[in-house]
């Protein structure tokens, strides 16, 4: 959350994504942890420490409680759930237009600009990796694709990962036409 001069102003993108994570149940850290990793982790990423430090904030502003388990021989661990308040927070959010800009910055379109003034090897070396990059998320998609394509309660999280599948086609596609074609200019 935000402060301006003491004042909770607005929940930050990484609450947003834990209460949304929340809306399926109760959860430890732990728990939605391993949560964004398996699902929403190929369109939204935060540390580790980011989604345990937001989830006391989120309980103090009341957008989620906390309860205490007891588990025997381990030590206890709490667990979250999203209030009336989180909810109504988070379907707020998510019904409100995206502004997202347009052309997000990419240091790795800057360099491929500016081709021209490094050396043929090192540019070579720049889209080659960006092409393996892209190679290595479209086959982690594809094993996700495996698992969730029939699965009626993940719908919406196969939308979003076929957008990731044609970006990362897009990217592979891209590549290997910059590749022939600096194939044919040397």
């Amino acid at each position: 959350m935000t402060t301006t001069q003491g004042k909770r102003v607005g929940l930050s993108t990484t609450e947003l994504s834990v209460l949304g994570l929340l809306s399926s149940g109760e959860h430890s850290g732990y728990d939605l942890q391993k949560q964004a990793e398996a699902g929403v982790g190929y369109v939204w990423t935060a540390a580790k420490s980011h989604i345990y430090a937001v989830l006391p904030r989120l309980v103090e502003s009341g957008f989620a409680t906390v309860r205490r388990v007891e588990q025997g021989s381990r030590p206890d661990k709490q667990v979250y759930r999203i209030t009336k308040r989180g909810r109504d927070a988070l379907r707020r959010w998510l019904e409100e237009p995206n502004e997202e800009r347009p052309g997000a910055r990419s240091t790795f379109l800057l360099k491929v600009f500016f081709g021209d003034l490094m050396s043929r090897e090192a540019l070579l070396a720049h889209v080659e990796r960006k092409r393996e990059e892209a190679t290595r998320e479209l086959a982690e998609y594809r094993e996700i694709e495996e698992r969730i394509r029939d699965e009626k309660s993940s719908y919406f999280g196969y939308v979003t990962l076929r957008w990731g599948i044609a970006q990362a086609e897009a990217w592979i596609e891209w590549a290997d036409e910059i590749l022939a074609e600096l194939e044919e200019r040397s």
